[in-house]
């Protein structure tokens, strides 16, 4: 038996993120030109590790 992939399995593994909406904006890294990630009140680059804070203009 297998489990669907959308859903949390018994033993700890978690569910997959859902994917981004495709009307959601995508915040870019000024430094490198990749996606940034939303962290709570940060925007996070995975590439160069560039941030931002949500205060800052």
């Amino acid at each position: 038996m297998t489990d669907p992939p959308d859903q949390t399995r018994r033993g700890g593994a978690k569910a997959r993120s859902p994917a981004p909406e495709p009307d959601a904006p995508r915040i870019v890294c000024e430094r490198c030109g990749t996606v940034m990630f939303d962290r709570h009140c940060k925007v996070v680059c995975p590439n160069c590790g560039y941030l931002r804070d949500c205060s800052d203009p």
